[in-house]
């Protein structure tokens, strides 16, 4: 349980500067003690002129009675209430100046990136710690504090509750935004802890309130409107708590962010140019124009375009990003800056080969020649270099020296072979199974799935319903569970050999990205093609089917395996493959245009996989593998504020792996060996797009439960309103100056008058 602070009760006896301060009350007995010295001094003289004016004064005696009493009552009490108003840090610990019992305050700042926005000449971020230090230096010195950062995951920065506001003052004056979301209702959950943890340990707490100084951004709060769980989370919270929303977001704000960053689709290597493209939105209430896009390879500015986009606007662009040297490079794409700078750049991080090294594995002579001829079409032109072996070789073959490893007509393969393909793809490599005539299923599916694996049913496990291309994917239940899939190599069962008298492949929508390279290109072939025998197969649960037939099975289908990518095309990559019944091939696709796209779209899709292209987003995990034989037990990850940490590796019975955990900034993270400069790997980290959108919530929405006070043009005397009591001590000396005015003027008066 966090450590808790507790006021000390008023002690028993006086100290020396206690009385100092309460002997001023002495000081109020002064103008009575004068008076009646004054009185006991003087000594009578008879004089006939006195005698006269004697008579005068008795016949005003009463009314300057009563004027030297209502000056005496000023003075008196002038000198009352300073006494009292400066003896305040020691009467407070009664609570006699402090408007009654302790109070628990909790202090909720939120911390999500959106509160990064510059309205005027400071953050939003900014003005919720001014105006909660403002909230501080207006509370009663008997009060005590939280703090809490509204995050993901939430922060507790002063668990409390702390009496010495000048401590949480110190630890909200540190606070920085985060560059991630922030979890409402994960936030309140901490806040309920901690008023459980007060009452606990302070029972004499009068109340305790929630003071959230927040943006109103709906990426945060859209959870917390009316009728969703976290609404009524606020609700009992509200039961034990009185809750306070201070908005002190921007009035209508305007952000241009880039909104996603992406390699399409094909390879990075220095042989050809990698094509990037990134999406930019408007979600501003207004027009932007002249929006300066630039692509930075390597911390260089290369390109750059401009783009205008109406309000809540959405553009796409490409680039075309050139690499001299392999290696591991970061590619970012900048734009115009503006009023929320941390959405304005976004990365990838890319693993540039001279050339992609290809290993295709023959069942049979011949059986590779087809797909070698895609691949490395123009011989040592190609980004892409392809070695043929035969099925004995693949034991002897390093296969940590290839990319991508195609099985062409392989009949089986033995378990110590499945066991290599297991932790090539576990590592990160990209396998391919092309089926043929020599392809045993029954051995497939033993060898690369569980014994218990049940065999496919007779019916296909996808249905379409319509001619191709247009046509509906219904989700069949005979479709194998999640659980049995386990420990799988394969991403589908291999069923029995099956024929079609149709033409064509259906790309589904080219929802999957092989096949989102041929959208727009409907001549390229694909739709054509054909394919008259070919093995069903049952796709796992966690599978993807990428291409399909016009009968409705499944032609491609792929899966992610360990952080690698496994794929099997149910018919042959060669024309050597026949029918024995027709004397002809079982598909034309070898010899198709649309063949050299599809295999080297497997290439780049399983690279771009395993290689992570896909950046992270800030907050998640990152983690890699390392080879068995890794000599080190530490490596090192540089963050992009250039800070140094070093993160443990962990063997295991495969190999070695790391994880790391703080990827709490936007940019690029290098992985390197703990001595010498060898870059194991780079990971680029982007702020969430959610964040990016300002758009506020309508505080109307809100549980009954908030209280909502608004900040957006100016603090004004927000401050003191948040506060429950004004503190009597401030009274009193409003009174000592007022006191201090109106006694002058009665004593003129009161003079004029005498005269």
């Amino acid at each position: 349980m966090p450590s808790v602070v507790n006021l000390p009760s008023p002690p028993l006896a006086f100290g020396f500067g206690n009385l100092a301060m309460l002997g001023w009350l002495g000081a109020a007995a002064a103008p009575i003690l004068i008076h009646l010295w004054m009185r006991h001094t003087h000594r009578d003289t008879r004089w006939a002129a006195m005698e006269f004016l004697r008579e005068a004064i008795k016949r005003n005696a009463r009314r300057l009675k009563l004027q030297q009493w209502l000056l005496l009552a000023v003075r008196t009490l002038l000198l009352l209430l300073l006494a009292l108003a400066a003896a305040k840090p020691y009467l407070s610990g009664w609570n006699i100046l402090t408007g009654g019992p302790q109070v628990h305050r909790i202090l909720v700042l939120d911390g999500s990136m959106s509160m990064q926005y510059t309205a005027g000449d400071q953050s939003v971020f900014e003005r919720a710690k001014r105006l909660a230090a403002e909230t501080l230096d207006e509370g009663r010195p008997g009060d005590v504090y939280s703090l809490v950062v509204l995050s993901d995951p939430p922060q507790t920065i002063v668990a409390g509750p702390v009496a010495d506001a000048r401590r949480v003052s110190a630890q909200l004056a540190s606070l920085e935004p985060t560059y991630g979301s922030g979890t409402l209702a994960d936030t309140l959950t901490t806040v309920d802890t901690l008023v459980s943890e007060a009452t606990a340990a302070q029972r004499d707490l009068a109340a305790h309130e929630v003071l959230l100084f927040t943006d109103l951004t709906a990426g945060t709060w859209r959870g917390a409107t009316a009728g969703t769980a976290t609404a009524e989370q606020v609700e009992k919270l509200g039961e034990r708590a009185k809750l306070t929303v201070v908005d002190v977001g921007a009035v209508d704000p305007a952000n241009v962010a880039v909104s996603d960053l992406r390699i399409a689709g094909t390879l990075a290597t220095t042989v050809e140019p990698l094509l990037v493209e990134c999406d930019i939105t408007n979600h501003g209430p207004a027009a932007a124009s002249d929006v300066v896009v630039q692509l930075i390879v390597g911390g260089t500015s290369v390109d750059e375009q401009t783009v205008s986009l109406p309000a809540g606007g959405h553009t796409t662009l490409s680039f075309d990003a050139r690499f001299s040297q392999p290696g591991w490079q970061a590619v970012a794409v900048r734009t115009t800056g503006d009023n929320l700078a941390a959405d304005d750049e976004a990365w990838l991080a890319v693993d540039v080969r001279q050339r992609v090294r290809a290993l295709l594995v023959e069942g049979q002579p011949g059986a590779a020649r087809y797909l070698r001829h895609a691949l490395e079409p123009g011989g040592g032109t190609s980004p892409i270099e392809a070695t043929v072996v035969p099925e004995g070789a693949l034991v002897d073959t390093p296969l940590d020296d290839f990319e991508a490893i195609f099985l062409c007509n392989v009949a089986r393969l033995t378990q110590s072979e499945s066991e290599l393909l297991n932790r090539y793809t576990e590592r990160g490599g990209t396998l391919v199974f092309f089926l043929g005539d020599r392809v045993l299923p029954e051995a497939y599916n033993e060898v690369l799935a569980r014994a218990d694996r049940p065999q496919p049913p007779r019916t296909s496990p996808l249905l379409y319903t319509g001619d191709a291309p247009q046509m509906n994917l219904i989700q069949n239940t005979n479709n194998p569970t999640a659980d049995e899939a386990t420990d799988r190599l394969l991403p589908a069962t291999i069923g029995p050999l099956k024929s079609s008298g149709t033409s064509g492949i259906n790309p589904l929508d080219y929802q999957h990205p092989i096949a989102a390279a041929f959208r727009g290109s409907e001549r390229a072939g694909l739709l054509s093609t054909p394919v008259s025998r070919y093995f069903e197969l049952v796709p796992d649960e966690d599978a993807e089917v990428a291409l399909a037939l016009p009968t409705g099975d499944p032609l491609l289908v792929t899966a992610a395996h360990g952080r690698g990518m496994v794929a099997v095309v149910a018919t042959s990559a060669t024309l050597d493959t026949v029918d024995a019944a027709t004397s002809q091939p079982w598909t034309m696709l070898p010899a198709w245009p649309s063949f050299l796209p599809i295999v080297r779209e497997l290439v780049a899709y399983g690279i771009g996989e395993s290689r992570g292209h896909n950046a992270r987003t800030v907050g998640e995990l990152l983690d890699g593998t390392l080879p068995a034989s890794w000599p080190e037990n530490m490596i090192r990850v540089t963050r992009p504020d250039d800070r140094t940490d070093s993160v443990p590796v962990e063997r295991t019975s495969g190999g070695a792996k790391w994880d790391y955990n703080s990827s709490d900034r936007p940019g690029v993270y290098t992985v390197a060996a703990e001595q010498g400069e060898k870059t194991l790997a780079e990971v680029a980290v982007n702020v969430p797009v959610s964040e990016s959108d300002l758009t506020r919530i309508d505080a109307t929405m809100l549980p009954s439960a908030f209280t909502v006070h608004t900040a957006t043009t100016d603090l004004g005397d927000v401050s003191g309103e948040l506060v429950t009591d004004t503190t009597l001590h401030r009274t009193l000396l409003y009174a000592v100056l007022a006191l201090l005015l109106i006694e002058p003027i009665m004593a003129w008066a009161f003079a004029g008058r005498a005269a």
